[in-house]
């Protein structure tokens, strides 16, 4: 009978893989961020976009010029708000764009303002991208050639005072407040250029700290690495039996068994776009998508920290008769409950394409988003599972904290509904980027801004650090309170 080969990666061959894995993952990185590692979306309200008046109606021989200082590095367009005095207008509007710097004209356009809606944004996009413009003094130049009186449509101002470079001007002289308008282009991001002068050095570290480890390695010299490495090696059958046995136990005794982890965020999913899509389906587009990422992902969360709590009150008879490593306990069932977010993630893909999402080189830095939850996830269950000894109540205090973050979360409401305040709190919720990190891969097929990769890696390593140290301050004491 022809016996079953375990791979065995030795600790030497190990420091070589880690090494060999960063360059394979910063390359693929790099291929799958695309543009996005050189440049972010800026759009901007330069103006106040709050409609405070309406200007006069725009009729031959009127002009509006409002000034503007350009922050971004290339401008790809602006829009501007139709005050249509509510009645339907004629006739046609003008709009000029001046790079006064430059004393040129960067771009003009007409748009017919017959059928335009109060307060519609007329949005014009150029043909190609405006460049070295940062620092530049632009203006944009509104008037009409056709409109005639009581039938010519305005643009809408605020009374908001201006500094002297945002001033505007009707017929050439000053004019008070100053037009409602939005500008949109990108901005250069330092990370694109700069990606493989940060990679390389990295790398180059990495593998000097790999040979150092082996050098210890090999003259039987520990440290924190090598003991690790050594106890994930020899309690791994454990870990694996730990894991199957959660698995096993949640399905035990269940008709459709594992299949529930695909059935279940579809349920949820549905039962939520019934009540919720009638609100928001408008101000989300493909809202089945989006729901769907944030139950998913939440999902995970949620149940990976709620069987965290019980890690190691429910395997006291383990820990009092045999020795392991009690941080096996969170591992496993975060490990076994990863599984099911696995599985949750095939009908999210199924929904994805069925709603006519296109696959694009950004889904390659799903796992990236997924790795850095699952750190999260475990950093949050070490704390867990370690105050959960002490205080039985923490597990009623965190029923009530996940239920409030449930709502904290934009998961089947968008960001856009939040007042001002609010969408800065947002912010400080661990769960909000990595969600926004996966629902900007899938629905935009782009990937996220450098920034967004930096913040979800330091908040799970945060995470992750803070629930070892407090676990490893608090294990020795498990044995008096289990």
């Amino acid at each position: 009978m022809r016996t079953k080969r375990k791979w065995n990666i030795k600790f030497d061959q190990g420091c070589i893989l880690a090494v060999v894995m960063y360059f394979l993952i910063a390359a693929v990185v790099y291929y799958a961020a695309g543009d996005q590692l050189f440049e972010r979306s800026a759009n901007k309200a330069v103006v106040s976009s709050d409609r405070d008046y309406p200007s006069e109606e725009l009729v031959q021989g009127v002009v509006l010029r409002q000034m503007f200082r350009c922050d971004m590095d290339t401008m790809e367009g602006f829009q501007i708000y139709i005050a249509a005095f509510q009645r339907g207008n004629a006739g046609h509007l003008d709009l000029l764009l001046y790079d006064d710097t430059a004393g040129s004209l960067l771009y003009e356009t007409q748009a017919d303002m017959g059928g335009m809606q109060e307060g519609q944004a007329v949005t014009v996009r150029f043909p190609k991208r405006l460049e070295a413009l940062r620092g530049h003094m632009l203006a944009i130049e509104l008037k009409s050639e056709d409109s005639i009186a009581g039938s010519a449509a305005g643009v809408w101002c605020h009374l908001d005072p201006q500094p002297a470079h945002m001033q505007m001007y009707r017929n050439g002289e000053k004019a008070e407040g100053g037009l409602c308008f939005d500008t949109f282009g990108t901005d250069q991001v330092w990370t694109g250029p700069h990606y493989w002068q940060i990679v390389i050095p990295a790398g180059l570290a990495l593998a000097a700290y790999g040979i150092y480890l082996i050098y210890q390695y090999r003259r039987n010299r520990k440290n924190r690495v090598i003991l690790a490495a050594g106890m994930m090696k020899k309690y791994r059958f454990l870990m694996k039996q730990l894991v199957s046995r959660d698995f096993k136990v949640k399905y035990k005794r269940s008709v459709l068994g594992a299949l529930w982890s695909f059935v279940n965020p579809l349920l949820m999913m549905s039962v939520q776009y019934v009540v919720f899509s009638t609100i928001f389906q408008a101000d989300i587009k493909n809202y089945p998508v989006y729901l769907l990422a944030g139950i998913v992902l939440f999902n995970f969360f949620s149940e990976s920290t709620n069987i965290s709590l019980y890690a190691v009150t429910g395997n006291a008879g383990l820990i009092t008769k045999v020795y392991v490593p009690k941080y096996v306990y969170p591992v496993s069932k975060v490990v076994s409950t990863s599984i099911n977010l696995l599985i949750s993630l095939i009908p999210l893909f199924l929904m994805s394409f069925a709603t006519g999402v296109r696959m694009t080189k950004a889904w390659l830095l799903i796992p990236f988003d997924l790795v850095c939850l699952f750190i999260f996830c475990l950093g949050v269950g070490f704390m867990l599972s370690a105050a959960m000894v002490f205080f039985r109540d923490m597990q009623f205090i965190w029923s009530v904290f996940s239920m409030v973050l449930t709502y904290a979360t934009p998961i089947f409401y968008p960001e856009s509904i939040l007042p001002d305040a609010w969408t800065g709190l947002l912010k400080f919720n661990p769960m909000y980027h990595f969600i926004q990190f996966f629902r900007k891969i899938i629905l935009e097929g782009i990937s996220p801004q450098p920034r967004e990769y930096l913040i979800c890696t330091c908040i799970s390593c945060a995470f992750l650090a803070a629930g070892i140290w407090i676990f490893r301050k608090l294990q020795d004491k498990f044995i008096f309170y289990i």
